[in-house]
């Protein structure tokens, strides 16, 4: 038992601690040098997927036609897969240049931007959700990094918008600052292994489609390092994203997001496995597959720390530790069931409870077959 205590131990060590400590000192003592200018404004298309936005996209257009790029090198591109009002929306924009994309076929996000792209007139396409409103430089600054010819793919900035209401969001807001954190590190050695779906830019001529099922803010930045480009973040290239309301949110949308790209990550392992890219299989390895997998041990190391409780003082501290950390997350969800906001000590206990139960529910999903498709309340498995 204490064997694989140490084995467990170390993991989780290693995913929360080790990898990303490495990872800044390796940005520290080797990092990429990458060269921005600012005047390179190569002809972009802003690509929005939609489905059933008509609550937001008026306001998404708004904020795209006022970004602060040269209107003619800038298109506007809809692909609406809706069955709302969207497209009537989109259509009235049309006299001021937004093309709209128009399909009766749901797809999936990634789907649909497959058949979108190869419309794209722009020299780099720039990918943007529909609820996610960006600052006016942010494709000019995302813009100006393709002036280096080793950059593929450019990722922004998200910035959650604060939630009065429910206390999931400042939780999320804290735990997305310490993912961002380890994202500056990647970004510093040219190798960014997913970007911020919300906006991130790639070079038309880089990308491919994948699988309908699977993560393009994931996948794609992963496939134009295997072509030999760096993928970097550009923290200046603001979007902005309402926080998940509710704790039961946060949970459906990460089973959502990791149901998505579990696939994509084992598959890319292996190929960067084949190709000799170690760095890539390493990021890949511990910045997704034994993140999401700790939550299949935690649950081993709890049990294994109380059954050596007498064993020594580590083992009876590892079981205190556990013990203050889930009992401080039950607290946080007792009071979030009665309809009470827990208090700050308590959310991000609870909010790391609730990723890694999201972790072991999209596994379960991907190990099932079934596929997840967001819809605009809930998550539902269809």
């Amino acid at each position: 038992m204490a064997i694989a205590f140490w084995i467990l131990a170390g993991l989780t060590l290693y995913v929360y601690a080790g990898y990303p400590m490495g990872m800044m000192l390796l940005a520290i003592v080797a990092p990429r040098r990458h060269r921005a200018d600012q005047a390179h404004t190569p002809r972009a298309t802003v690509l929005i997927p939609a489905y059933n936005e008509q609550a937001m996209i008026a306001a998404k257009l708004d904020n795209t036609l006022a970004l602060d790029y040269p209107p003619g090198q800038l298109e506007i591109l809809v692909a609406s897969e809706s069955d709302d009002s969207t497209d009537a929306i989109v259509a009235s924009y049309a006299h001021r240049g937004v093309r709209l994309l128009s399909s009766d076929q749901r797809r999936g996000k990634a789907g649909n931007l497959a058949r979108a792209v190869p419309h794209a007139t722009g020299e780099i396409v720039v990918f943007t959700d529909a609820n996610a409103l960006v600052r006016s430089d942010a494709v000019r600054r995302l813009a100006a990094w393709f002036a280096d010819l080793r950059v593929g793919a450019v990722s922004g900035w998200l910035v959650y918008q604060k939630s009065a209401n429910e206390a999931s969001g400042a939780a999320e807001e804290a735990y997305w600052d310490m993912e961002m954190a380890l994202k500056r590190a990647e970004s510093a050695v040219g190798s960014l292994p997913g970007a911020i779906g919300s906006l991130f830019a790639l070079r038309r001529e880089l990308y491919a489609p994948i699988s309908p099922t699977r993560g393009d803010d994931f996948e794609l930045p992963i496939a134009v390092i295997m072509q030999g480009y760096d993928s970097i973040l550009e923290p200046g290239a603001v979007s902005h994203e309402p926080a998940d309301g509710s704790y039961r949110a946060q949970l459906r949308h990460k089973m959502r997001m990791i149901h998505t790209s579990l696939p994509s990550a084992v598959i890319l392992f292996g190929r960067a496995l084949v190709r000799g890219r170690a760095l890539l299989a390493l990021q890949i390895a511990s910045h997704k597959l034994l993140r999401w997998a700790a939550a299949a041990w935690l649950p081993a190391l709890a049990v294994l720390s109380f059954a050596l409780w007498s064993d020594g003082p580590i083992y009876a501290a590892a079981a205190m530790a556990q013990t203050v950390i889930y009992g401080l997350a039950l607290a946080g969800g007792m009071m979030v069931m009665a309809g009470a906001a827990p208090p700050a000590a308590l959310n991000l206990p609870l909010y790391f409870v609730t990723v890694n139960l999201a972790a072991l529910g999209g596994m379960a999903l991907s190990a099932s077959g079934k596929q997840v498709r967001w819809h605009k309340r809930a998550d539902r498995v269809v």
